[in-house]
C-alpha cells in the first residue's frame, strides 16, 4: 500500500528483501529479490521455486562446491 506523505501517496518498495547465498566466500547464484506483493519467503534445498516467494538452493550449482558445502546444504 502507498505510504502517507505531505507530498500525497508514496508507492511502496517493488522488493522488500534481497537473498545472497554463499558457500564459503563465494557467492553462488544471482541475488533474489523477494516482491513486496509477497509477505513471506521460504528458504528451503528443493529445486522447484513454484512463484516468487520461494529460494531453492536445489537449484543453484557451484561446480567448485566443496564436501563441507555439500554436507551443509
Amino acid at each position: 500500500p502507498p505510504l502517507k506523505s505531505p507530498f500525497g501517496p508514496v508507492p511502496g518498495p517493488e522488493f522488500w528483501c534481497s537473498i545472497a547465498y554463499f558457500e564459503q566466500d563465494v557467492q553462488v547464484g544471482e541475488i533474489f529479490k523477494v516482491p513486496s506483493s509477497c509477505p513471506s519467503v521460504v528458504v528451503d534445498g528443493y529445486v522447484d521455486p513454484s512463484g516468487g516467494a520461494r529460494f531453492c538452493l536445489g537449484q543453484l550449482s557451484n561446480v567448485q562446491r566443496c564436501a563441507a558445502s555439500e554436507r551443509a546444504r
